[in-house]
C-alpha cells in the first residue's frame, strides 16, 4: 500500500520496524477488535426485549412511563437502543483500529488509549463469565447456540485486549513508543 495516514505500513528500515511485543499486540488488538465488533453486532441483530429480565424489563417500562410519552412503545425505544448501540460499536472499533496502527507506529499516547480501550472489552468480558457461571446470563429467545457465540465472542475480545496490553507494556515496546526507535523517523 503506498501514501500515508494510519494504514500504511511501517517502512522496512530495520531500525524503524516495529518490535516483535508491539506488532503482537497489534495483530491482538485487531482480533480483539473484530471480535468485539462481531458479538455486539450480532447481540444488537438478535436481541428481544422479553430476553430482558424482568426486573430490567419492569424498569424500562416505569421509566417510559414516568416521562410522560403516551407515545413511546417500549418495544420500538428498545429497538432504537440497539440500533444506537450497533451504530456506536461501529464507530469505537474504527477507532480503536485507528489507535492500534498508531500504537504500531510508535505513538505512546495510542498506547494510553488502548489500555482504556482494554478496560472497557475486560470489564465486559468478565462480566459475562461471572453472568454465565452465577445463572443471570440465560439464552431467551435467540437460543443458546446464538448466545454461547455472543458470549464467547466477547470473551474472546476481552482476552485479546489482556494480551495485548501486557505485550504493549514489555520493556521493548515502551521504548519503541517511548520515544525510542519509531518507524518512519
Amino acid at each position: 500500500m503506498t501514501g500515508s495516514g494510519p494504514w500504511r505500513a511501517p517502512p522496512a528500515k530495520a531500525a524503524g520496524r516495529p518490535p516483535d511485543d508491539v506488532h503482537a499486540a497489534w495483530v491482538l488488538w485487531l482480533a480483539a477488535t473484530g471480535f468485539a465488533l462481531i458479538g455486539m453486532l450480532l447481540n444488537s441483530a438478535t436481541a428481544r426485549f422479553a430476553d430482558l429480565p424482568v426486573a430490567t424489563r419492569d424498569g424500562f417500562r416505569a421509566a417510559i412511563e414516568n416521562a410522560g410519552e403516551a407515545g413511546l412503545s417500549v418495544e420500538a425505544l428498545f429497538t432504537a437502543a440497539l440500533v444506537v448501540g450497533a451504530v456506536l460499536a461501529v464507530l469505537a472499533s474504527v477507532v480503536t483500529v485507528w489507535l492500534a496502527f498508531r500504537l504500531r507506529a510508535g505513538r505512546g499516547w495510542a498506547r494510553t488509549m488502548l489500555d482504556i480501550v482494554a478496560i472497557f472489552l475486560v470489564v465486559d468480558a468478565v462480566s459475562v463469565v461471572i453472568g454465565v457461571f452465577g445463572g443471570v446470563a440465560v439464552a431467551g429467545q435467540r437460543g443458546e447456540i446464538v448466545s454461547f457465540a455472543v458470549f464467547s465472542l466477547q470473551i474472546l475480545a476481552g482476552l485479546c485486549a489482556a494480551t495485548a496490553v501486557w505485550r504493549q507494556h514489555t520493556a521493548e515496546a515502551m521504548a519503541f513508543t517511548a520515544g525510542g526507535v519509531r518507524a518512519g523517523e
